[in-house]
């Protein structure tokens, strides 16, 4: 079997089509539908079904993909490893939009500081997206929030933030809990205090980024529960105002997780000191 035929057969099912998989392998779908297919020969055996116009898998596509799923992580060790030995290597880091923005730059900064051989490559998606990205080898590692518990996964956390509600300082606002998209740790606990507050009947209201949530505020059109630090420096700061959260928790953790086994974990290990060592001069 060649790791290009696993590739294509782990990336069809997980973005759940052969379309899907033709636009991250960017190549034709003809050239996906043709790799498995060869795939198939070579196992004399199907690796998927029809149900209806979406594809499933049969029972050894459902073995093998526990196979591809372990030689690809193989490859990627065997890869970032004799990279890792040459002395220079790229790390990639996976993190929110408002983390990229508020917590990052000045650590990599000093990671680019204390270990020049390390090159930084930034990847942003909700917290949610950014685990599957370390699972699937996509990052070398993520910083995220509430980071979920899985046994192939490693957590180290490196931020408390605290939690407020953030509303117009000098007029009146809407009904409106302004919020990111699904799978933002911010989301997730603005969710969970309009329930504990019993603000069930306040309308939700989706944006695509921090920036946009806070200027809707500042012209009175609702307001958030977020992260101080997502506030604090904003263009919108003078014109909120914040208040601790007193429904739920008042706190976010913010961690650093990786996959256990990681060729790479020294660098990521350098990354998260940086962190924990700001915290405890704070």
């Amino acid at each position: 079997m060649e790791i290009l035929a696993l590739k294509t057969f782990k990336m069809i099912v997980d973005e759940g089509g052969i379309k899907g998989a033709a636009d991250k392998l960017h190549t034709v779908q003809s050239n996906i539908t043709n790799r498995i297919k060869k795939l198939e020969n070579e196992l004399d055996t199907r690796l998927f079904t029809l149900a209806g116009r979406k594809l499933q898998l049969t029972p050894s596509g459902q073995q093998l993909y526990q196979y591809a799923d372990e030689l690809l992580q193989l490859e990627y060790q065997a890869k970032a490893a004799i990279l890792r030995n040459k002395g220079s290597y790229e790390l990639r880091i996976g993190m929110p939009e408002t983390f990229a923005s508020v917590h990052m730059p000045l650590a990599l900064k000093q990671l680019k500081q204390d270990h020049p051989n390390i090159q930084t490559k930034i990847y942003t998606d909700t917290s949610d997206r950014l685990v599957l990205a370390v699972l699937d080898n996509k990052v070398d590692c993520a910083a995220i929030g509430n980071a979920p518990k899985h046994d192939k996964l490693v957590i180290i956390p490196i931020v408390k933030e605290e939690l407020v509600r953030v509303t117009p300082k000098e007029s009146d606002y809407d009904p409106v809990l302004l919020v990111r998209e699904e799978g933002c740790g911010y989301r997730n606990h603005a969710l969970l205090w309009r329930q504990k507050a019993s603000r069930g009947s306040d309308e939700l209201m989706t944006m695509s980024s921090a920036d946009g949530v806070l200027g809707c505020i500042s012209a009175g059109l609702g307001y958030t529960i977020i992260g101080k630090n997502m506030v604090v420096g904003s263009r919108y700061e003078k014109s909120l105002t914040m208040t601790p959260v007193t429904h739920g928790p008042k706190h976010i953790q913010l961690s650093i997780v990786y996959r256990k086994g990681s060729p790479l974990e020294a660098g990521t290990l350098a990354l998260a000191d940086i962190f924990t060592s700001r915290q405890e001069s704070d």
